[in-house]
């Protein structure tokens, strides 16, 4: 049994209903695990589901693929299986291998850089910071790190919550 509990339609509270049917009109599909367990409160799913606004903002300036590399290396690094093992599959289906994709020197760094983070964001090399400040203007660097935050508390919230795979 997982530390934190899948909540089923009928456990949800009202906030929580509402948030899920507002969540599923813009991201249609079945809720995955994480979204079930972060739906025992609503403003706790309000709160990680920002992860898609962030992820939004960021696609513009780095594309689809860089975003996904990034999240992979960051929960890869933290390691978190059931994010790595989301983003493993996305790389996989778009034909990217993802233990050795060919990449940008950009897309490099911020492999590098989420790796980095996961393993502990206090421990991130001081030259591999240097390398991302030279690389991304002030505002992406502010979105890249606020992204990366998120990511990182996702990784925990499966790790800790023990959440189960999706199928």
């Amino acid at each position: 049994m997982a530390f934190l509990a899948l909540q089923s339609d009928d456990e949800l509270t009202p906030d929580a209903a509402a948030a899920a049917r507002q969540f599923l009109a813009s991201h249609p599909g079945p809720l995955s695990n994480l979204d079930r367990t972060l739906l025992g409160s609503a403003s706790v799913f309000s709160a990680y589901t920002a992860w898609f606004a962030l992820r939004d903002e960021l696609i513009p300036f780095l594309g689809e693929r860089a975003v996904t590399l990034f999240c992979f290396a960051i929960s890869d690094g933290y390691p978190a299986p059931y994010p790595t093992t989301f983003f493993r599959r996305e790389l996989e289906l778009s034909g990217d291998d993802p233990l050795e994709p060919q990449v940008t020197e950009a897309e490099r760094l911020l492999i590098d850089w989420g790796r980095a983070i996961g393993a502990g964001a206090s421990s991130v090399p001081v030259g591999l910071g240097d390398a991302v400040e030279q690389t991304f203007q002030p505002k992406l660097r502010l979105l890249l790190t606020a992204f990366a935050g998120l990511m990182v508390a996702i990784c925990v919230v499966t790790v800790v919550g023990q959440v189960p795979s999706d199928d």
